[in-house]
């Protein structure tokens, strides 16, 4: 049987370009599927031609990447004078225009939230909300590409209720599909033991967007810790822009050049003992997943889906968002509970194993693309 000729149509935004990156590796192994894909990818910072610099496209992401990727694929067909067996678009903001491509070709959206979703969080991804009008045509426009849709992949449960919710969208249209992560790449559980005394926990934060991702909540959080706890921790912290440190910098490290599956991230996570992520805005991070794949205690916040990923007392503890003295709390219990700090170690690798296999997840993300070809 012929593979299905498969268009995926990939935004390379923040987290998504890994995750496209980590279904590319996964469809190209053969561990998801018979797929035989064409692929279209839409970075955030592409050159796209003209017509992109002129408004509203130019201020415009959503409309931008729409446009791309129709202009792109009827460029395909018209080549190839073939079309597709199936489209996957990821994530919706991708088809907005492509209403009519999916009329005629079987297609699947997936997505880490819905537009809703993403305003309620938006003033941290320097997002605002359109007039009244525009916003009531970006739903309805919205609205269609799910309708459009022959099925609608979530990364969440939290990700299909708002589907449901305020889309209108059939409950048994939606999968819950969260992205994957390579588990024996991220496998470093045989390392996790507890440490002898005068022997120094290592704490791991990492986030590109410093503010966002709490990490100054986290420096407020660790210079309130007693002398006894940051005389013997290493804090680690992996962003893109220097912080403004209002303290010593005794026992801090502060990387600005590690990029995502860097050698230098992996060690990172091989050598840390507990990841603190006190976000203010998520959906569901992929860094939260590696942690848990590494065999690492999450201390986060319950932003959007984490709560799906970090069971607070099981793999991790919640905190409040920006609240640096129960932060503060919640690092000293696990500093200083070596057999709890290990317990939550184990939990986490194996809520990795059970819900963000790669090989499982991207095999099942593809099976519904065929699936949908199928029909």
């Amino acid at each position: 049987m012929t593979a299905p000729r498969t268009a995926f149509v990939l935004e390379y935004a923040l987290g998504h370009a890994t995750h496209a990156n980590n279904l590319k590796h996964a469809v190209a192994s053969g561990d998801a599927g018979d797929a035989s894909p064409v692929y279209f990818d839409l970075p955030f910072d592409a050159d796209f031609g003209r017509w992109a610099k002129v408004p509203p496209f130019r201020s415009n992401w959503t409309l931008r990447a729409s446009l791309a990727a129709w202009l792109a694929l009827r460029r395909n067909i018209r080549q190839n004078k073939r079309g597709f067996d199936a489209a996957l678009f990821h994530t919706q903001i991708t088809a907005q225009f492509a209403h009519g491509f999916m009329r005629g070709t079987p297609s699947v959206v997936s997505l880490d939230a819905t537009p809703i979703q993403m305003d309620a969080l938006g003033s941290w991804y320097n997002h605002k909300p359109d007039s009244p009008a525009v916003e009531t045509f970006k739903k309805r426009l919205t609205t269609r590409t799910f309708h459009a849709a022959r099925r609608l992949v979530s990364w969440s449960q939290w990700a299909k209720d708002s589907l449901v919710a305020d889309y209108g969208v059939a409950a048994d249209k939606v999968v819950v599909i969260p992205p994957g992560i390579d588990l024996s790449r991220w496998d470093f559980g045989a390392s996790r033991r507890a440490k002898s005394a005068g022997e120094p926990l290592n704490l791991l934060f990492v986030g590109a967007d410093f503010e966002r991702k709490g990490g100054d909540t986290l420096l407020a959080a660790w210079y309130a810790l007693p002398d006894e706890f940051r005389n013997h921790a290493r804090l680690h912290i992996v962003t893109k822009q220097k912080p403004i440190l209002t303290g010593s910098i005794q026992n801090i490290s502060i990387y600005t050049d590690i990029v995502p599956n860097d050698s230098r991230l992996l060690e990172l996570f091989a050598k840390a003992d507990l990841f603190v992520f006190p976000t203010r805005a998520d959906c569901l991070p992929l860094a939260v997943m590696e942690a848990m794949a590494a065999g690492l205690p999450i201390i986060t916040t319950a932003v959007a889906a984490l709560p799906e990923a970090v069971i607070d007392g099981e793999n991790g503890l919640i905190v409040p968002v920006g609240d640096e003295i129960k932060l503060r709390n919640a690092m000293e219990s696990l500093l200083s509970d070596d057999s709890l700090r290990l317990a939550m170690s184990s939990a986490a690798r194996t809520g990795a194993m059970e819900r963000f296999d790669a090989r499982k997840n991207y095999r099942l993300l593809v099976e519904t693309v065929e699936g949908v070809a199928a029909t």
